[in-house]
């Protein structure tokens, strides 16, 4: 009797140690990804300011580096659905007023992050869009110059 109980009691550990370790992996993981993601949400009720977008980019492009996300042929990071974050912002054409152009993050760095801050530091820009991937964690986050 005392052997089937000690049997069972052992039974349970090693079906309850396992559970309790993938839980609590699972909500150290949820945590990570919602910190991360307040770093992009902060944006999304309300205008905010070229420099902080330039930081924004840096901050991706820091990411993508980290988590060495592959480039196409075009220079354009590669959506790998887990670590690659992707910036991105509409504006008006310079050449035609009635046309909106967007501009990739690494468009911008390819003609200098500072050179994009000292031109747009104080025009205010809204988040138009922000998307998820399947992790729940920001992929891509989208501006617009404010009116």
């Amino acid at each position: 009797m005392k052997k089937g109980i000690v049997i069972l009691i052992i039974i349970a550990i090693v079906i309850i140690a396992p559970l309790m370790l993938l839980i609590t992996q699972y909500k150290a993981e949820k945590n990570e990804v919602n910190t991360f993601n307040l770093e992009f949400e902060k944006y999304k009720n309300g205008n905010t300011y070229g420099t902080n977008i330039g930081s924004l980019i840096n901050y991706s492009i820091n990411n993508n580096e980290k988590y060495n996300i592959q480039k196409d042929e075009n220079g354009l990071y590669i959506d790998d659905n887990r670590h690659c974050i992707r910036v991105q912002i509409k504006m008006l054409s310079s050449e035609d007023e009635n046309t909106m152009v967007t501009y990739d993050m690494e468009t911008i760095e390819s003609l200098g992050i500072e050179r994009f801050v000292r031109n747009f530091n104080l025009l205010e820009f809204k988040c138009t869009d922000i998307i998820y991937n399947s992790y729940g964690q920001v992929s891509k986050i989208v501006f617009e110059l404010a009116e």
